[in-house]
């Protein structure tokens, strides 16, 4: 219900920015344009990866794998905090170029999605740490909770994978 919840919080995000861009197509391309692309590239191929880690960590924990598991959570978790310093840059950069949350619809979108996306990449990364600490300590974590771990890591991708299409390339084609 938790992960349902959320993917609808951002559905009526990504439905707004839509209607709010169709309003003003050339303002919005105009801000995309002064987005950092290929901080956003990387961003999600970090997210990728770390997804195609927690795959990995998943299978090794249904076959009672406990070394490759914990390894591919180290992987995962990586990913994650790379990310977080990747969007650090992407932060400063933008808000020293004089693009805040104030500066016009489109960036007030691009803080606020990406603002609350990263927050959710934080929470994220406490369940995987909560994972691989279980893990690591020799108390295989339950079934329920890996699973639930797992599913909210790929809605955390999966929401980045569409807020990077309609923020980064959306505007501009």
């Amino acid at each position: 219900m938790f992960v349902l919840g959320d993917m609808s919080i951002f559905g009526a995000f990504f439905a707004v920015f839509c209607w709010e861009m169709r309003e003003d197509e050339a303002g919005f391309a105009a801000a995309a344009a002064d987005l950092h692309q290929p901080i956003g590239v990387v961003n999600t191929l970090l997210l990728l990866l770390g997804s195609y880690a927690v795959v990995a960590a998943l299978q090794a924990h249904r076959r009672d794998r406990p070394g490759p598991t914990a390894g591919w959570l180290r992987v995962a978790t990586g990913t994650g905090f790379a990310f977080i310093a990747a969007k650090a840059v992407e932060y400063s950069l933008e808000i020293s170029g004089g693009h805040t949350p104030g500066t016009n619809t489109f960036f007030t979108f691009y803080f606020v999605m990406t603002g609350v996306h990263l927050l959710h990449v934080v929470v994220g990364l406490v369940l995987l740490g909560t994972w691989s600490r279980r893990t690591r300590a020799g108390r295989r974590p339950s079934r329920v909770f890996v699973e639930a771990a797992a599913v909210y890591w790929h809605m955390v991708d999966l929401l980045w994978v569409v807020i990077f299409n309609l923020l980064y390339l959306g505007p501009l084609s």
